[in-house]
Protein backbone atom coordinates (compact mmCIF):
# COMPACT_ATOMS: atom_id res chain seq x y z
CA UNK A 1 0.00 0.00 0.00
CA UNK A 2 1.32 3.43 -0.80
CA UNK A 3 1.80 6.04 2.51
CA UNK A 4 -0.68 8.83 2.54
CA UNK A 5 -0.83 11.83 4.51
CA UNK A 6 -3.30 13.02 6.79
CA UNK A 7 -6.49 14.69 5.21
CA UNK A 8 -5.83 18.95 4.34
CA UNK A 9 -8.70 20.36 5.13
CA UNK A 10 -9.55 24.27 3.96
CA UNK A 11 -6.90 26.20 1.69
CA UNK A 12 -3.03 26.44 2.46
CA UNK A 13 -1.26 30.25 2.13
CA UNK A 14 1.35 29.77 -1.35
CA UNK A 15 3.84 30.60 1.02
CA UNK A 16 3.46 27.66 2.96
CA UNK A 17 5.29 24.18 1.71
CA UNK A 18 3.29 21.24 2.91
CA UNK A 19 5.48 18.89 4.26
CA UNK A 20 7.17 15.97 2.36
CA UNK A 21 7.00 12.47 3.12
CA UNK A 22 10.06 10.76 1.57
CA UNK A 23 7.67 7.02 1.49
CA UNK A 24 4.85 8.94 -1.17
CA UNK A 25 5.17 7.54 -3.82
CA UNK A 26 3.36 9.69 -6.90
CA UNK A 27 1.66 7.91 -9.34
CA UNK A 28 1.25 8.15 -13.31
CA UNK A 29 -1.09 5.66 -15.81
CA UNK A 30 -3.20 5.63 -18.28
CA UNK A 31 -6.98 5.75 -17.56
CA UNK A 32 -8.86 4.94 -21.29
CA UNK A 33 -7.97 3.50 -24.09
CA UNK A 34 -10.39 3.56 -27.28
CA UNK A 35 -9.30 2.44 -30.54
CA UNK A 36 -11.01 1.46 -33.57
CA UNK A 37 -9.42 -1.64 -35.75
CA UNK A 38 -10.34 -3.18 -38.98
CA UNK A 39 -13.05 -6.12 -39.06
CA UNK A 40 -10.53 -8.48 -40.20
CA UNK A 41 -8.92 -8.63 -36.65
CA UNK A 42 -11.59 -9.05 -34.36
CA UNK A 43 -11.42 -12.46 -33.53
CA UNK A 44 -7.45 -12.32 -32.68
CA UNK A 45 -8.18 -9.28 -30.48
CA UNK A 46 -10.94 -10.93 -29.03
CA UNK A 47 -8.17 -13.97 -27.74
CA UNK A 48 -6.16 -10.74 -26.84
CA UNK A 49 -8.38 -9.23 -24.85
CA UNK A 50 -9.88 -12.27 -23.32
CA UNK A 51 -5.69 -13.43 -22.40
CA UNK A 52 -5.56 -9.99 -20.32
CA UNK A 53 -9.01 -9.63 -18.53
CA UNK A 54 -10.15 -13.47 -19.03
CA UNK A 55 -13.06 -15.08 -20.90
CA UNK A 56 -15.52 -12.29 -22.43
CA UNK A 57 -19.25 -12.93 -22.45
CA UNK A 58 -21.38 -11.69 -25.22
CA UNK A 59 -24.79 -9.80 -25.97
CA UNK A 60 -26.52 -7.09 -28.12
CA UNK A 61 -25.37 -3.93 -26.45
CA UNK A 62 -22.71 -2.34 -28.10
CA UNK A 63 -21.64 1.66 -27.86
CA UNK A 64 -21.36 4.18 -30.59
CA UNK A 65 -24.52 2.13 -32.56
CA UNK A 66 -23.04 -1.57 -33.16
CA UNK A 67 -25.15 -3.76 -32.47
CA UNK A 68 -22.92 -6.65 -30.26
CA UNK A 69 -20.29 -6.66 -28.81
CA UNK A 70 -18.11 -8.67 -26.36
CA UNK A 71 -17.59 -7.39 -22.90
CA UNK A 72 -15.39 -8.37 -19.51
CA UNK A 73 -16.15 -7.68 -16.15
CA UNK A 74 -13.50 -5.33 -15.46
CA UNK A 75 -15.46 -2.78 -17.74
CA UNK A 76 -14.21 -3.70 -20.89
CA UNK A 77 -15.80 -3.80 -24.45
CA UNK A 78 -15.53 -4.91 -27.91
CA UNK A 79 -17.97 -3.07 -30.09
CA UNK A 80 -18.59 -4.39 -33.55
CA UNK A 81 -21.80 -5.18 -35.71
CA UNK A 82 -22.92 -8.97 -36.62
CA UNK A 83 -23.23 -8.40 -40.28
CA UNK A 84 -20.13 -7.70 -42.95
CA UNK A 85 -22.79 -5.19 -45.07
CA UNK A 86 -23.62 -3.14 -41.79
CA UNK A 87 -20.07 -2.86 -40.53
CA UNK A 88 -18.97 -1.14 -44.27
CA UNK A 89 -21.76 0.96 -43.95
CA UNK A 90 -21.82 2.15 -40.77
CA UNK A 91 -18.77 1.84 -39.43
CA UNK A 92 -16.11 2.12 -41.85
CA UNK A 93 -15.46 -2.13 -41.72
CA UNK A 94 -14.62 -1.12 -37.86
CA UNK A 95 -15.09 -2.49 -34.70
CA UNK A 96 -14.00 -0.23 -31.21
CA UNK A 97 -12.76 -1.23 -28.28
CA UNK A 98 -13.06 0.63 -25.19
CA UNK A 99 -10.97 0.57 -22.11
CA UNK A 100 -11.55 2.38 -18.99
CA UNK A 101 -9.23 2.96 -16.27
CA UNK A 102 -10.77 -0.15 -13.73
CA UNK A 103 -9.55 -2.40 -16.54
CA UNK A 104 -6.26 -0.61 -17.64
CA UNK A 105 -5.91 -0.88 -13.51
CA UNK A 106 -6.35 -4.84 -13.64
CA UNK A 107 -2.58 -5.59 -15.74
CA UNK A 108 0.59 -5.67 -13.94
CA UNK A 109 3.22 -2.48 -14.18
CA UNK A 110 5.42 -3.99 -15.86
CA UNK A 111 2.81 -5.14 -18.67
CA UNK A 112 1.15 -2.53 -19.36
CA UNK A 113 3.59 -1.02 -22.13
CA UNK A 114 3.51 -4.28 -23.50
CA UNK A 115 0.21 -4.49 -23.77
CA UNK A 116 0.05 -1.30 -25.59
CA UNK A 117 3.03 -2.43 -27.66
CA UNK A 118 1.29 -5.81 -28.73
CA UNK A 119 -1.91 -3.80 -30.06
CA UNK A 120 0.46 -2.12 -32.54
CA UNK A 121 0.11 -5.83 -34.71
CA UNK A 122 -3.48 -5.41 -35.37
CA UNK A 123 -2.91 -1.49 -36.81
CA UNK A 124 -5.31 0.41 -34.28
CA UNK A 125 -6.29 3.78 -34.59
CA UNK A 126 -6.66 5.66 -31.13
CA UNK A 127 -9.28 8.18 -30.88
CA UNK A 128 -9.52 8.60 -26.86
CA UNK A 129 -6.56 7.67 -24.43
CA UNK A 130 -6.64 9.27 -20.90
CA UNK A 131 -3.16 9.89 -18.76
CA UNK A 132 -3.32 10.97 -15.18
CA UNK A 133 -0.88 11.87 -12.20
CA UNK A 134 -1.69 11.42 -9.21
CA UNK A 135 0.06 13.88 -6.54
CA UNK A 136 0.30 12.60 -3.02
CA UNK A 137 1.68 15.55 -1.89
CA UNK A 138 -1.18 17.84 -2.44
CA UNK A 139 0.97 20.26 -3.80
CA UNK A 140 -2.23 22.47 -4.33
CA UNK A 141 -5.86 21.58 -4.59
CA UNK A 142 -8.17 22.50 -7.29
CA UNK A 143 -10.10 24.90 -4.77
CA UNK A 144 -6.72 26.72 -4.63
CA UNK A 145 -6.04 27.18 -8.36
CA UNK A 146 -9.86 28.75 -8.78
CA UNK A 147 -8.07 32.21 -8.60
CA UNK A 148 -5.02 31.10 -11.05
CA UNK A 149 -7.50 30.26 -13.32
CA UNK A 150 -9.80 33.33 -12.58
CA UNK A 151 -6.62 35.28 -13.91
CA UNK A 152 -5.57 33.37 -16.83
CA UNK A 153 -2.50 32.72 -15.43
CA UNK A 154 -2.49 29.77 -17.89
CA UNK A 155 -1.45 28.63 -21.02
CA UNK A 156 -2.24 25.75 -23.26
CA UNK A 157 -6.20 26.22 -23.05
CA UNK A 158 -8.07 28.82 -23.63
CA UNK A 159 -11.42 28.30 -20.85
CA UNK A 160 -11.68 26.38 -17.46
CA UNK A 161 -14.24 25.21 -15.95
CA UNK A 162 -14.90 25.13 -11.90
CA UNK A 163 -16.98 22.10 -10.66
CA UNK A 164 -18.03 22.01 -6.69
CA UNK A 165 -20.37 20.00 -5.03
CA UNK A 166 -21.76 20.03 -1.34
CA UNK A 167 -24.03 18.65 1.14
CA UNK A 168 -25.53 19.81 3.75
CA UNK A 169 -22.43 22.46 3.72
CA UNK A 170 -19.78 19.75 3.29
CA UNK A 171 -17.37 19.82 0.10
CA UNK A 172 -18.30 16.41 -1.85
CA UNK A 173 -16.50 17.36 -4.70
CA UNK A 174 -13.52 19.76 -5.98
CA UNK A 175 -12.38 20.08 -9.20
CA UNK A 176 -11.62 22.14 -12.12
CA UNK A 177 -11.39 21.53 -15.69
CA UNK A 178 -9.35 23.49 -18.42
CA UNK A 179 -10.15 23.06 -22.10
CA UNK A 180 -13.22 22.27 -24.04
CA UNK A 181 -14.46 18.24 -25.39
CA UNK A 182 -16.61 17.46 -28.14
CA UNK A 183 -15.95 18.06 -31.84
CA UNK A 184 -15.38 21.79 -31.13
CA UNK A 185 -12.51 21.18 -28.98
CA UNK A 186 -8.95 20.71 -29.50
CA UNK A 187 -8.41 17.30 -28.88
CA UNK A 188 -6.98 17.98 -25.45
CA UNK A 189 -8.67 18.52 -21.97
CA UNK A 190 -7.45 18.66 -18.66
CA UNK A 191 -9.45 17.54 -15.20
CA UNK A 192 -7.58 18.39 -11.53
CA UNK A 193 -10.15 17.08 -8.74
CA UNK A 194 -9.71 15.54 -5.47
CA UNK A 195 -9.65 12.05 -5.18
CA UNK A 196 -9.83 11.94 -1.73
CA UNK A 197 -13.42 13.05 -2.62
CA UNK A 198 -14.23 11.54 -5.36
CA UNK A 199 -13.29 8.05 -4.00
CA UNK A 200 -14.78 8.81 -0.41
CA UNK A 201 -11.29 8.86 1.15
CA UNK A 202 -9.57 5.76 -0.43
CA UNK A 203 -7.29 8.07 -2.37
CA UNK A 204 -5.78 10.68 -0.83
CA UNK A 205 -4.12 12.97 -3.50
CA UNK A 206 -4.65 15.43 -6.35
CA UNK A 207 -4.83 14.13 -10.11
CA UNK A 208 -3.87 15.74 -13.25
CA UNK A 209 -5.89 13.98 -15.83
CA UNK A 210 -5.67 14.48 -19.11
CA UNK A 211 -7.73 13.35 -21.94
CA UNK A 212 -6.48 13.33 -25.56
CA UNK A 213 -9.35 12.69 -28.42
CA UNK A 214 -9.43 13.33 -31.83
CA UNK A 215 -5.75 13.87 -33.79
CA UNK A 216 -3.61 13.95 -30.81
CA UNK A 217 -4.95 10.76 -29.03
CA UNK A 218 -3.24 8.75 -31.70
CA UNK A 219 -0.16 10.49 -31.61
CA UNK A 220 -0.52 9.71 -28.06
CA UNK A 221 -0.90 6.06 -28.05
CA UNK A 222 2.16 5.76 -30.57
CA UNK A 223 4.40 7.64 -28.64
CA UNK A 224 2.99 5.42 -25.90
CA UNK A 225 2.73 2.25 -28.10
CA UNK A 226 6.75 2.46 -28.81
CA UNK A 227 8.38 2.51 -25.67
CA UNK A 228 10.87 -0.22 -24.66
CA UNK A 229 10.60 0.07 -20.54
CA UNK A 230 8.74 0.79 -17.69
CA UNK A 231 10.40 3.61 -16.63
CA UNK A 232 10.47 5.33 -19.96
CA UNK A 233 6.68 4.81 -19.85
CA UNK A 234 6.72 6.44 -17.19
CA UNK A 235 7.98 9.67 -18.20
CA UNK A 236 6.28 9.69 -20.76
CA UNK A 237 3.08 9.79 -19.13
CA UNK A 238 4.50 12.63 -16.89
CA UNK A 239 5.78 14.61 -19.54
CA UNK A 240 2.12 14.16 -21.63
CA UNK A 241 0.56 15.32 -18.01
CA UNK A 242 3.06 18.57 -17.52
CA UNK A 243 3.67 19.50 -20.85
CA UNK A 244 -0.37 20.24 -21.63
CA UNK A 245 -0.53 23.30 -19.15
CA UNK A 246 1.28 26.09 -18.15
CA UNK A 247 1.08 28.30 -14.81
CA UNK A 248 2.37 31.47 -15.16
CA UNK A 249 2.48 35.13 -13.66
CA UNK A 250 1.04 37.27 -17.04
CA UNK A 251 2.44 40.85 -17.09
CA UNK A 252 1.58 41.60 -20.67
CA UNK A 253 4.04 39.57 -22.48
CA UNK A 254 2.63 37.34 -25.16
CA UNK A 255 5.77 35.36 -25.22
CA UNK A 256 4.85 32.61 -22.65
CA UNK A 257 9.13 31.19 -22.43
CA UNK A 258 9.60 34.75 -20.95
CA UNK A 259 6.95 34.25 -18.28
CA UNK A 260 7.71 33.22 -14.33
CA UNK A 261 5.97 29.80 -13.85
CA UNK A 262 3.89 29.36 -10.49
CA UNK A 263 6.15 27.85 -7.63
CA UNK A 264 3.34 25.14 -7.14
CA UNK A 265 3.79 24.02 -10.93
CA UNK A 266 7.45 23.88 -10.60
CA UNK A 267 7.11 21.70 -7.69
CA UNK A 268 4.68 19.68 -9.68
CA UNK A 269 7.09 19.41 -12.66
CA UNK A 270 9.55 18.35 -10.41
CA UNK A 271 7.89 15.89 -9.01
CA UNK A 272 7.14 14.58 -12.33
CA UNK A 273 10.26 13.68 -12.96
CA UNK A 274 10.06 11.03 -10.10
CA UNK A 275 7.02 9.05 -10.66
CA UNK A 276 5.97 5.63 -11.39
CA UNK A 277 3.28 3.92 -12.86
CA UNK A 278 0.33 2.96 -10.75
CA UNK A 279 0.06 0.19 -8.86
CA UNK A 280 -3.40 -1.78 -8.61
CA UNK A 281 -4.69 -1.96 -4.90
CA UNK A 282 -4.75 -5.72 -4.89
CA UNK A 283 -7.48 -5.90 -2.50
CA UNK A 284 -9.96 -4.19 -4.54
CA UNK A 285 -9.20 -6.17 -7.72
CA UNK A 286 -9.94 -9.49 -6.09
CA UNK A 287 -13.05 -8.17 -4.01
CA UNK A 288 -14.75 -7.28 -7.37
CA UNK A 289 -13.71 -11.32 -8.68
CA UNK A 290 -15.94 -12.05 -5.79
CA UNK A 291 -19.01 -9.79 -6.03
CA UNK A 292 -18.82 -10.74 -9.81
CA UNK A 293 -19.27 -14.81 -8.81
CA UNK A 294 -21.64 -13.77 -6.51
CA UNK A 295 -23.98 -12.06 -8.45
CA UNK A 296 -23.55 -12.92 -12.39
CA UNK A 297 -22.06 -16.48 -12.21
CA UNK A 298 -23.90 -17.96 -9.27
CA UNK A 299 -27.36 -18.23 -10.38
CA UNK A 300 -25.93 -20.48 -13.24
CA UNK A 301 -23.37 -22.55 -10.76
CA UNK A 302 -27.06 -23.41 -9.21
CA UNK A 303 -28.74 -23.86 -12.71
CA UNK A 304 -26.39 -26.48 -13.37
CA UNK A 305 -25.53 -28.28 -10.34
CA UNK A 306 -28.98 -29.21 -10.43
CA UNK A 307 -28.80 -30.36 -13.97
CA UNK A 308 -25.99 -33.46 -12.34
CA UNK A 309 -27.38 -37.09 -11.15
CA UNK A 310 -25.56 -36.31 -7.73
CA UNK A 311 -23.61 -33.73 -6.53
CA UNK A 312 -20.79 -35.87 -6.51
CA UNK A 313 -20.61 -35.31 -10.24
CA UNK A 314 -21.63 -31.58 -10.27
CA UNK A 315 -18.14 -31.16 -7.55
CA UNK A 316 -16.10 -33.28 -10.02
CA UNK A 317 -17.36 -31.18 -13.00
CA UNK A 318 -16.33 -28.20 -11.38
CA UNK A 319 -12.60 -29.42 -10.20
CA UNK A 320 -12.25 -30.46 -13.68
CA UNK A 321 -13.36 -26.91 -15.26
CA UNK A 322 -10.72 -25.05 -12.36
CA UNK A 323 -8.34 -26.67 -13.80
CA UNK A 324 -9.33 -25.58 -16.93
CA UNK A 325 -9.17 -22.08 -16.11
CA UNK A 326 -5.65 -22.28 -14.14
CA UNK A 327 -4.36 -23.35 -17.79
CA UNK A 328 -5.79 -20.44 -19.44
CA UNK A 329 -5.41 -17.70 -17.11
CA UNK A 330 -3.91 -14.71 -18.59
CA UNK A 331 -1.17 -12.93 -17.04
CA UNK A 332 -2.95 -10.38 -15.68
CA UNK A 333 -5.13 -13.24 -13.63
CA UNK A 334 -1.93 -14.70 -12.79
CA UNK A 335 -0.35 -11.62 -11.31
CA UNK A 336 -3.24 -11.17 -9.35
CA UNK A 337 -3.39 -14.30 -8.09
CA UNK A 338 -0.15 -14.58 -6.72
CA UNK A 339 -0.59 -11.36 -4.99
CA UNK A 340 -3.29 -12.82 -2.94
CA UNK A 341 -1.90 -16.28 -2.43
CA UNK A 342 -3.13 -17.72 0.99
CA UNK A 343 -4.38 -13.98 1.82
CA UNK A 344 -8.09 -14.81 2.22
CA UNK A 345 -10.33 -16.63 4.69
CA UNK A 346 -14.42 -17.37 4.18
CA UNK A 347 -16.13 -16.68 7.53
CA UNK A 348 -20.07 -17.16 7.49
CA UNK A 349 -20.57 -15.66 4.33
CA UNK A 350 -18.00 -12.73 4.13
CA UNK A 351 -14.53 -12.96 2.41
CA UNK A 352 -12.35 -11.54 5.00
CA UNK A 353 -8.70 -11.04 4.05
CA UNK A 354 -5.53 -12.82 6.62
CA UNK A 355 -5.72 -8.47 7.73
CA UNK A 356 -9.53 -8.94 8.65
CA UNK A 357 -10.86 -6.34 6.06
CA UNK A 358 -13.59 -7.63 4.62
CA UNK A 359 -13.80 -7.76 0.93
CA UNK A 360 -17.17 -9.12 -0.06
CA UNK A 361 -20.18 -10.33 1.57
CA UNK A 362 -23.01 -12.96 0.28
Amino acid sequence: MIAQKEVKTGKTPHNVKRGVNSQIKNEVGLHWLRISIARQYLPKVRGYLDFYFGESAQDAYGLWSYDSRFYWPCGASLNYDSAAARSDSVHNGKFTVEIPGQALDGIAQTDLHLFLLSLRQFSPTCTRCDVFFDDYRRTITPSELHDVAKIHDYSGFRKSQIKQGYDSGRLIHDEIDFGKRGPNGSGQYLRTYDKFLESKGKKNCIRFEVEFTKERAHKVFDKLSQVTSVDAFATLCGSLVGGSIKFVHRNGDKNISRLDVYKFWQEILDLLGSVVIRIPTKETDIAGKYKYIYRQVSPTLALLRGTFVDDTDFFNWLNDTIGEGELRMSQAQINLARANRRNIRYDYGKIVSNEGEILSEL
